[in-house]
């Protein structure tokens, strides 16, 4: 994989106190916010290639929102399976969130914000339709993306059976299920299910889950963002596991 140009100061940031491979950062001469200095004083720190350029040179770089910051980084590493479940293996409370079908890279950010802050251990994603790490994904994340484990699986039928063989719980998001997800207590170990806002979680997982909820809808619009949907349905499943 190629390594990939990021943009936005809190990404370059993040991405530095995270131990990602850096190779390069572009800042704007002259800024005086505080997140500049911090960014100047850890590339420094970690002895890392910083320039300090004109707009001009960063839009050359980067042709995105990228708020006088951008770097060049090497790529996301997705964990194998096997070994992303056995990184959470001891702990008693474990969460982890089963992305089908979502395409959308600002949804994908957005959905690693919401996991980092609400203790996720881990997010799966099939082979095929998914969207990508690149760096639209991880400016959505505000940097999230960098703590927060991914794991790449051919099926995601396989990972479910894998997750049930361990004792955990099956949840599917399911705007058409009765159930009420503010209604539900939930395991210790959880799975969230999440689909698409087109097509939903696909016919044939629906079938191997354990439990459908929705998350109940006023007015006339009767489905929300997926990923505003995913942080509050970890915010609440965190909070109601037993």
């Amino acid at each position: 994989m190629d390594n990939i140009i990021i943009y936005g100061i809190r990404p370059v940031i993040e991405a530095i106190k995270a131990d990602v491979e850096v190779h390069k950062i572009w800042l704007l001469k002259g800024k005086r916010h505080f997140l500049f200095k911090e960014a100047e004083k850890f590339a420094l720190k970690k002895n890392i290639e910083l320039i300090l350029t004109s707009n001009k040179k960063i839009d050359k770089i980067s042709k995105k929102n990228h708020q006088g910051a951008a770097a060049l980084i090497s790529p996301i590493e997705y964990l194998k399976f096997e070994i992303l479940l056995e990184k959470s293996f001891n702990k008693k409370k474990q969460i982890y969130l089963l992305l089908d079908g979502i395409t959308d890279v600002r949804n994908f950010g957005a959905i690693f914000r919401n996991s980092l802050a609400t203790g996720v251990d881990g997010i799966i994603i099939p082979d095929s339709n998914s969207a990508n790490i690149n760096s639209d994904t991880i400016k959505a994340s505000a940097g999230a993306i960098f703590y927060v484990p991914i794991s790449k699986v051919n099926h995601l039928n396989d990972a479910i059976y894998e997750f049930k063989s361990r004792d955990f719980q099956i949840v599917g998001l399911d705007e058409k299920s009765s159930v009420n997800i503010f209604d539900e207590n939930f395991n210790l170990k959880t799975v969230l299910i999440l689909g698409s806002e087109g097509k939903g979680i696909n016919k044939s997982t629906l079938k191997v889950i354990d439990k459908k909820v929705s998350i109940p809808m006023k007015g006339e619009i009767k489905s929300l963002n997926v990923s505003v949907a995913c942080g509050i349905s970890l915010y609440h499943i965190s909070r109601k596991k037993s």
